[in-house]
């Protein structure tokens, strides 16, 4: 059976059509389909991108791009180990005892302040008013 790589570029070449006229069509850049044609899928940022790249090639050259897909995912699974998947485990800190009294805030005492200014000023501008 043929490589994945080797499908699309035989296609494409059967079709008449350049690497730059499907970069153009499909905003794909020219070097991720060379990494495609070449089996390259490390040239590729990313496993998501290599089956979107993929479908996306395929269909635009009248391919089954998911058969495609499927293809590359049976390929790819068999070469890359799949990491054991295991729960997280939980990690339990303990707490500081709550202090008694008041909590001191990052504030200071400026709404205190501000409450007193404005009182006296208030009470100022009575005095001035009545006088």
């Amino acid at each position: 059976m043929s490589s994945l790589g080797t499908v699309l570029r035989k296609e494409r070449e059967k079709q008449g059509r350049t690497l730059k006229e499907v970069s153009d069509a499909l905003n794909i850049k020219t070097a991720y389909l060379e990494a495609l044609e070449k089996d390259s899928y490390d040239d590729i940022p990313g496993v998501v991108f290599v089956k979107g790249f993929t479908r996306n090639y395929g269909n635009y050259l009248g391919l089954d791009g998911a058969a495609l897909v499927q293809q590359y995912k049976g390929a790819f699974a068999a070469t890359v180990p799949q990491p054991d998947v295991r729960p997280a485990a939980v990690q339990h800190t303990p707490q500081k005892p709550k202090k008694d009294g008041k909590k001191r805030t990052k504030q200071g005492k400026w709404p205190e302040i501000t409450i007193i200014a404005g009182i006296v000023i208030c009470l100022l501008l009575i005095i001035w008013i009545l006088v």
